[in-house]
């Protein structure tokens, strides 16, 4: 379906025309007009995206990894290089097609996590009519919306094709480690010093807990690629070279001193231990529920504990794990805890819609307390979010926002699971752990970051998410038995 061009005429007249532009092209770079070269890659990345436009999804979204962010071009606006402008033509393009196709399977947007999802969105939609910014929400909402259709519905359709699915976790582990090699050869000379991980992946990053988390979607795909190889057709010749990337992966992560991440692997490797002794999801949300119970009952024991940790951040590994619950002298934590505390007021204040998709940044200085203020505080919102991905969505879209949020990620926890456990297939079974165990990085690292507005974590969290769904999609293959998994052609 997705390469179905919109047109009826012959590529190859196309081809031709851009052949004969790109020599023009050529001819005028040589009298120093060097912008003439924008012209074939313009119409070469036009015709890429109308006759293969599969190929051209998978390749956009493996290059996010490795996409340039600036920071300002203009009217306070940031864009990511080359990604953003080709995920916003994808998505008028899907967005034409789907409008002038005479007939589209509607059956796999019957899903619960799609429907979820489309609620989702929808949410956000109506928070920013009531938004305390309208335009900053709009924005906002515009983007969400279009990862969302290019990454998730579309790559619904597009991981239809069993291949698709293991061509693009493999472009994305190659981008990956690309950027972490390159990544590690800058911080290795300043001696992969704590410091200076905080800087060191821009002008691909932002910030070292962004990249950490990037890098953790690719460790479950290497992991399996490496000690379950076979499955995927891969010889068992590469086994030695898969494990070689795969500490290299480790080792970009370890020397980010990102402690979300560190903790969001072992949560990763927790659930894992746990599908191998098939304990059932509602067992898993049984057990949350009765320690998150047992912590706010004794809460304040609690905090006592927490408050005779005085280890702060440290360049040796286990001091900096041990500032992880340092919630009494260490400014990062604190400074977390302080905008948790201005989200909470927010949605206080606003608990239907809160401030507005996107607003936080804005909006939370005035909640801020003397009292609550660290070294690092800031009225302007300059060094981060709200630092969870929870608070972020209940200030900004309300209680409902960030139920549905939460929504999402369990019901798709939960089908990963069913998928697992009812799937004779090991391909499909691995498979679908490889996204599953993906995704429980990115959820338990939100925790206490936020990073999903951002194409290095959207592609790569929508992309796993419409990865469980067609699963179960093909598991179930009773409401859908013309959706059944398809070889790459």
């Amino acid at each position: 379906m997705l390469n179905t061009p919109v047109t009826s005429h012959k590529p190859y007249l196309i081809y031709l025309l851009a052949l004969l532009t790109g020599i023009a092209g050529m001819w005028a770079a040589m009298y120093g007009n060097y912008y003439v070269f924008l012209i074939p890659v313009a119409i070469s990345v036009l015709l890429f995206s109308v006759y293969k436009t599969e190929k051209f999804i998978l390749l956009t979204g493996a290059l996010a990894p490795l996409s340039i962010n600036i920071n300002d071009i203009g009217g306070g606006l940031g864009l990511a290089l080359p990604t953003e402008p080709l995920i916003i033509w994808i998505f008028c393009l899907l967005c034409v097609r789907f409008f002038l196709q005479e007939k589209t399977n509607l059956t796999p947007l019957k899903h619960p996590v799609v429907l979820l999802v489309i609620a989702y969105l929808l949410w956000l939609w109506l928070s920013s009519i009531y938004s305390s910014m309208p335009m900053v929400s709009f924005k906002f909402s515009l983007a969400r919306t279009w990862y969302i259709i290019v990454f998730f519905i579309g790559g619904i359709y597009l991981f239809k094709k069993m291949q698709n699915i293991q061509y693009f976790f493999s472009a994305l582990v190659v981008c990956t480690l690309i950027l972490v090699i390159y990544t590690l050869t800058k911080h290795a000379a300043y001696g992969f010093i704590r410091s200076a991980s905080y800087g060191i992946s821009w002008p691909f990053f932002p910030d070292h807990g962004m990249y950490a988390a990037a890098i953790a979607f690719c460790v479950s795909i290497l992991v399996f690629y490496t000690f379950n190889g076979s499955v995927f057709g891969i010889k068992p010749g590469w086994a030695p070279l898969l494990g070689f990337f795969l500490v290299v992966l480790l080792l970009g992560i370890v020397v980010s001193y990102t402690r979300a991440t560190w903790l969001s692997l072992i949560a990763a490797l927790g659930v894992y231990l746990l599908i191998r002794f098939r304990i059932k999801f509602y067992w898993i949300m049984l057990a949350l529920v009765a320690v998150s119970t047992y912590g706010i009952i004794n809460q304040d024991r609690l905090l006592y504990n927490l408050e005779a940790n005085k280890q702060g951040s440290s360049d040796e590994l286990e001091g900096h794990v041990k500032s992880v619950s340092n919630i009494t002298t260490d400014p990062s934590n604190l400074e977390r805890i302080n905008r948790w505390k201005c989200a909470s007021r927010m949605v206080s204040e606003r608990p239907l819609f809160g401030f507005g998709p996107g607003t936080f940044v804005f909006q939370y200085g005035p909640f801020q307390q003397s009292s609550e203020m660290t070294i690092i505080s800031t009225n302007t919102g300059d060094l981060g979010d709200a630092h969870s991905e929870y608070f972020s969505a209940m200030s900004e879209s309300g209680f409902p926002g960030m139920t549905l949020w939460i929504a999402i990620t369990l019901l798709t926890m939960a089908t990963a699971f069913r998928v697992i456990y009812n799937t004779e297939d090991r391909k499909i079974k691995i498979t679908t752990l490889i996204a599953l165990l993906g995704l429980v990085t990115y959820h338990v690292h939100a925790f206490l970051n936020n990073y999903s507005q951002y194409d290095k974590i959207a592609v790569p969290l929508w992309m796993f998410t419409a990865v469980i769904v067609v699963l179960d999609l093909h598991t179930k293959n009773t409401s859908t038995p013309d959706y059944g998994l398809k070889p790459a052609t």
